[in-house]
């Protein structure tokens, strides 16, 4: 083997190939969770003995442990026994803004949620302003472990730069933009810390944590008072020009349609939001329509509230549109969904799922799924935690 820079040829060391093979042994790991030697040696395409050399630098080094022996599913051979990152191996921040709030976690390597704490965040609030609460935020969960922590993932619901590490428009929280976080938290805490868009940072997390383990084609949507996703293509995360992150959620589906918070008109967000769904639902003069959720929707539906299930039937719809977008123009298969959606029910799953079938070509359509995500509470910690272990570890995502 021979590195073909333009710089020369040489053949590689063994020290480049063993840190090949550990790098490719990491990445299987991140995509396909606990596995045992046998399983990796499988997926990363060396032999037994090799694997075996790398994974024992790696559990002396704290970096893996292994769990529990478990009996083979067809009860023929040895157990196994799983390796996994070590539990004190790296230890994440997590730093959530979203819409009135901001979640800060401490997070292992395991996804377990060592510690979290959520604090108030006005909308309305200034550069300094949103600077000093977050800083704040995050020197009481993660203060403790300045110089400790393998990396900070910072999420913003915002359209960023993540090259550079600035946002560069939110209409969620405004003061966002040009705030200097990256840096303050960064010299706070003395670590690196990772500027992403929440929906791309979500994305992540399932690679990591979630119903996308071990999935290379994928897209996770978060439907909530905006409407945006984060796309895998070939294991690896979606980038836009320049750096900046795409935003699905004002692509046009109705050219007379509303004007957006954006400033465009007809944007899939002013139809698939859940802003949209509490006006509309308020205009119907459906019982609790300004404060209304999917899951009580679909709950006055299922009661035989006729207002509330055509109401549904037309949220469902919207939604399905910009899904069957993105089966059309990437021929994905699995959509994981983020946002009060979640809490809906399995009945208005099936429906969206069956919906975007309906709207996408035959020849697309067959394979696809629409799930919602099984991460909970946990989900911003979790994908901030994937945003910072994928850069730590030196895999790619």
């Amino acid at each position: 083997m021979r590195d073909r820079s333009p710089g020369g040829r040489r053949l590689l060391s063994s020290t480049d190939v063993g840190n090949t093979n550990r790098a490719l042994l990491l990445q299987a790991l991140a995509d396909h969770g606990p596995s045992s030697r046998a399983d990796l040696a499988r997926l990363i395409r060396v032999p037994r003995a090799t694997v075996s050399t790398i994974v024992n630098g790696l559990l002396a080094a704290g970096a893996l442990e292994e769990d529990e022996p478990q009996a083979p599913v067809d009860g023929i051979g040895k157990p196994s026994r799983p390796l996994w990152f070590g539990r004190d191996a790296a230890l994440c921040g997590a730093v959530s803004i979203d819409a009135g709030a901001v979640e800060v976690a401490l997070v292992d390597a395991r996804g377990e949620i060592r510690s979290r704490s959520e604090h108030a965040l006005p909308s309305s609030a200034s550069q300094s302003e949103i600077e000093l609460l977050v800083t704040a935020a995050a020197a009481e969960v993660l203060g403790p472990h300045a110089g400790n922590l393998a990396g900070v993932g910072l999420l913003a619901p915002a359209l960023c730069d993540h090259e550079v590490g600035t946002v560069v428009a939110c209409t969620v929280v405004p003061g966002l933009v040009g705030t200097h976080l990256p840096a303050l938290l960064g010299d706070a805490l003395d670590a690196p810390v990772f500027l992403e868009q929440d929906v791309r940072a979500l994305a992540v997390g399932e690679r990591w944590f979630g119903a996308a383990r071990g999935c290379e084609h994928f897209a996770a949507l978060q439907l909530g008072v905006g409407v945006g996703a984060g796309i895998v293509l070939t294991g690896h995360l979606l980038n836009g020009r320049g750096g900046y992150t795409a935003q699905l959620g004002h692509t046009c589906v109705n050219v007379n349609g509303e004007l957006c918070s954006c400033g465009l008109r007809g944007c899939w967000e002013t139809v698939a939001s859940t802003r949209w769904l509490r006006a509309e639902s308020a205009r119907r003069g459906i019982t609790g329509g300004r404060s209304t959720t999917p899951r009580r929707l679909a709950r006055r539906a299922e009661a035989g509230d006729l207002a509330a299930a055509e109401l549904l039937a037309d949220y469902i719809d919207n939604v399905s549109i910009g899904i069957a977008s993105l089966v059309q123009l990437l021929s994905l298969q699995l959509f994981i969904l983020h946002g009060e959606i979640v809490h809906a029910g399995e009945m208005m799953r099936r429906q969206l799922e069956q919906r975007v079938i309906e709207r996408s070509l035959p020849a697309l359509s067959e394979g696809v799924h629409v799930v919602f995500s099984e991460l909970g509470q946990g989900s911003g910690p979790l994908a901030g935690a994937a945003v910072a272990l994928t850069r730590h570890f030196g895999v790619t995502v």
